[in-house]
């Protein structure tokens, strides 16, 4: 996954800040979450897309 595929899953600029990767990640899970009915891929996807954008921020 690139780093422009995770901020489109997340729906943010390339270039968003740490503190929006995590809001929209934790707004996108809420609906996405497995235990919620939602899809254990998407949840797996969702996640992979917030730690890499996080990762690269360091």
């Amino acid at each position: 996954m690139t780093r422009r595929e995770a901020a489109m899953i997340l729906g943010l600029p390339a270039t968003a800040k740490p503190n929006r990767i995590k809001e929209a990640h934790k707004r996108i899970m809420i609906v996405n979450h497995p235990d919620r009915g939602g899809s254990p891929y998407l949840a797996s996807k969702i996640n992979e897309a917030k730690d890499l954008l996080e990762s690269s921020k360091s």
